[in-house]
């Protein structure tokens, strides 16, 4: 019976799921940074956050940067929320009145999309376990993104030419349209308000997910 539960033992020390765990042990010496791919290899950013991450969390004081094929005890997680908006703000730009067959009566503007966010790094350990969070972007900061749009301008329709002609036997006058002459054909067009835009295309005018990394990215080069 001894003889079977010392074998049982040695299968158990010297199988190589328990082998595998001792090798993927975390190593105390290294950190990882999960970053989007905003961020390929090699930016800048990785050199900043390497530089002074150390300095405001002392778990990755001396600390080495490794990458994917390691097993750090700490990792520095990217959390980004949605955007919030807050309003809008539409900026005449210039008027096009020019009305003929080829080109319509129109109006370039500019609208700002006012939102705010909210960005961290997170320090996890081994476990998981969140240690220290990194505000990058606070919630109470306000953020623009411009889109340049041309909506079409209202144009009422252009009244026809009417032309009096005196009858000379009769006198009486003789009411006549420009039926004989040559007419460009023109009618009203319906234009668009840039209040009725943004009610309409609120998702266009939202900022996207690189518009706010590029705020990140300009607030981590500020360090």
């Amino acid at each position: 019976m001894k003889s079977i539960i010392f074998c049982f033992t040695l299968l158990v020390f010297f199988s190589p799921g328990v082998q595998g765990q001792r090798l993927s042990s975390p190593d105390s010496s290294k950190y990882r940074i999960n970053l989007p791919g905003y961020w390929r290899p090699g930016n800048k950013i990785w050199q900043i956050l390497n530089d002074k991450l150390p300095l405001v969390c002392e778990e990755l004081k001396d600390k080495e940067l490794c990458g994917d094929n390691c097993s750090p005890r700490y990792t520095i997680e990217f959390e980004m929320s949605e955007p919030v908006i807050f309003n809008y703000s539409p900026n005449h730009i210039s008027s096009d009145y020019t009305n003929n067959q080829y080109k319509k009566p129109s109006e370039v503007w500019d609208f700002a999309t006012w939102y705010g966010f909210e960005c961290s790094l997170l320090l996890l350990d081994e476990k998981d376990k969140i240690l220290t969070r990194l505000i990058l972007v606070d919630t109470n900061e306000v953020w623009t993104v411009t889109n340049r749009v041309t909506l079409a301008s209202y144009s009422p329709a252009p009244r026809q030419m009417m032309y009096i002609r005196r009858n000379n036997r009769s006198g009486a006058a003789d009411i006549n349209n420009t039926a004989n002459q040559p007419v460009i054909e023109s009618v009203a067009q319906e234009g668009q308000t840039p209040f009725a835009y943004i009610n309409n295309n609120k998702d266009k005018l939202s900022p996207g997910r690189k518009d706010m990394l590029a705020v990140i990215d300009n607030k981590i080069r500020g360090w």
